[in-house]
């Protein structure tokens, strides 16, 4: 296919239509240019903070569940590359001392 710009990734993911599946969430995912701060971003915007905070619970989102535990993996194996591109974590300070406590890795946490 044709290679796509980082912008492209990121413009794809700010018009992409989250009811429509997780085809292009993960296409931007399978990218070689997609890095960290793109894939955190992916993660919360896929609602990773639910998934976060009960890591056990099973749900009835097969889909869902499949996608954001291989996000969370790939985030927490270090999959993606930090790049020096930005991302703020949408979590309050409270949401960020709970899942700390849990001992969710800081790589959740941490803004790039």
């Amino acid at each position: 296919g044709v290679k796509m710009v980082y912008n492209d990734l990121e413009n794809m993911l700010n018009e992409y239509n989250w009811d429509n599946g997780f085809e292009i969430p993960k296409e931007i995912l399978a990218d070689p240019r997609c890095d960290l701060a793109l894939a955190l971003e992916i993660f919360y915007l896929s609602d990773g903070y639910a998934y976060l905070e009960d890591l056990e619970k099973t749900t009835d989102l097969k889909e869902w569940n499949s996608f954001i535990t291989a996000l969370y993996d790939d985030i927490s194996n270090n999959k993606f590359p930090k790049t020096g591109k930005s991302f703020k974590i949408p979590l309050s300070k409270v949401q960020k001392y709970k899942l700390q406590k849990k001992g969710i890795s800081k790589i959740f946490l941490i803004d790039l």
